[in-house]
């Protein structure tokens, strides 16, 4: 058994999965949980910050929004879960070769798939699909991403440039450098340990430009689908939802909390002033007697092996259907009578569960919401309600028309600047290849999916 007390107020662990609360000398108002205070990050609103010696555009008022991402996606139990889920679909079967097409009859523009076998043999050396993937997940966290362009060294002696490769950089090691009075944009980046960087392993990259390609011999740029209002950098699409996912992300430990403390304070013990006073008299007297001076320690140790062994008659399995005697008289001063109380705790556990849940029902949906994703596609179950697989193909096709087209021309941005650079003239494209799905009415009965699976 272990007792916890401050003051007159404390905590007694019976050890056997039952937890009491006391209060001395007054009454006690038994257990409120503490709340948890939750708050939304800073605004995107500096305009520049100087680190390192370094005047930078800052990720975030406290230069950390990626790491606040990782952070608030780690805790949340859908978080990573529904970012593959929206990677996985803008993916499809991954980068393909296409040249723009248009069909006469209809007057429709489309692309029309081929296979461009030198190029991919160029891009494969350098595994760029894996390269391209990497970017994608920057893409969809954070709505940009870093890519460092090598170029080979024939340009030192005057022969012809190529970018050898390109190499994606993580998003949490870059920072664009603000700009100098003489130009508008960011002219470089750099790269290191932030937001806390080391300035000794802080790297500097010229901007690549794509109308000069084989300038520098190593370069870096930063793609991004353009966020409203911000400058230079842009914010994750669910930036609005970083409260509700915070709540979403500690509903489960507040619960566990519960569980394992709350939910065992079952009884709440309240006993007399007037007993401590007495109690002490008679300390203050044996002490008198044995010629030993008085502290309070020992009223307050006194307490704590008094409540223990109060305890120890109202637990354990010996005691079950015992009861206990407790006297009360008259106190002149209150005007009523005195004693020792046991008073049942009504924890309403269905009530406060049954409220949490909704918090994080809600917390789910307005999180999916952010996302921009259908929560039918991010299988996340709201208020218990399955999808029908009709409605589940109608969210595909409808993701697939309005969400795939703007990230698919900012993922596959650098590879076609790549192909540009080594292939003038040609006229090979880049694009994720999704096939389209249809409904299994419309598919032959051989090719369903339960023929198939």
């Amino acid at each position: 058994m272990e007792i916890r007390r401050t003051g007159n107020f404390g905590m007694i662990d019976t050890g056997e999965g039952k937890l009491f609360s006391f209060s001395i000398g007054g009454i006690g108002k038994g257990w409120t949980p503490s709340s948890v205070n939750f708050s939304r990050p800073d605004s995107w609103m500096t305009k520049k910050v100087r680190v390192a010696g370094v005047d930078i555009v800052p990720m975030g008022a406290n230069n950390d929004l990626p790491g606040t991402v990782q952070r608030l996606l780690d805790n949340f139990y859908a978080g990573e879960g529904i970012m593959g889920k929206i990677q996985g679909l803008q993916w499809g079967e991954g980068p393909r070769f296409f040249e723009d097409a248009i069909d006469e009859q209809n007057n429709k523009f489309y692309r029309k798939w081929i296979l461009d076998e030198k190029i991919k043999t160029d891009l494969e050396a350098w595994d760029y699909r894996e390269f391209l993937f990497r970017c994608l997940v920057d893409l969809t966290h954070m709505q940009g991403f870093f890519v460092k362009f090598i170029r080979n060294r024939g340009p030192r002696i005057g022969a012809s440039g190529k970018v050898l490769k390109l190499q994606h950089l993580p998003y949490q090691k870059c920072r664009l450098e603000y700009p100098d009075t003489n130009h508008d944009d960011p002219q470089n980046v750099y790269v290191g340990d932030w937001p806390f960087p080391d300035p000794d392993k802080m790297t500097k990259y010229p901007i690549f430009d794509p109308t000069d390609p084989f300038r520098y011999p190593v370069a870096v740029k930063y793609y991004n689908v353009y966020s409203f209002c911000k400058d230079f950098m842009s914010t994750p699409r669910f930036l609005g939802a970083f409260p509700w996912i915070e709540i979403a992300g500690t509903i489960a430990p507040l619960l566990a909390a519960y569980n394992a403390n709350a939910s065992a304070l079952s009884l709440h013990i309240e006993s007399p002033q007037e007993y401590w006073d007495q109690a002490e008299a008679r300390i203050k007297e044996v002490c008198k007697k044995r010629g030993t001076a008085y502290n309070s320690k020992m009223l307050e140790d006194y307490k704590d092996e008094a409540m223990e062994k109060y305890a120890a008659g109202v637990t354990g399995k010996e005691n079950v259907g015992k009861y206990m005697h407790t006297t009360k008289y008259w106190s002149s001063e209150a005007n009523d009578f005195t004693g020792w109380t046991i008073t049942p705790i009504d924890k309403k556990i269905k009530e406060y569960i049954d409220s949490q849940i909704g918090i994080a029902n809600k917390a789910d949906a307005a999180a999916t919401s952010g996302f921009g994703l259908d929560p039918v596609l991010s299988n996340l179950i709201l208020e218990n309600k399955l999808s029908s697989g009709s409605e589940k193909l109608y969210s595909l096709k409808v993701y697939n028309a309005s969400e795939t087209a703007i990230p698919d021309m900012m993922l596959c941005k650098p590879l076609q600047e790549y192909i540009r650079a080594n292939y003038p003239g040609s006229k090979t494209n880049v694009g994720l290849y999704r096939p389209v799905v249809e409904a299994e009415a419309s598919v032959s009965p051989a090719n369903r999916v339960n023929q198939n699976a």
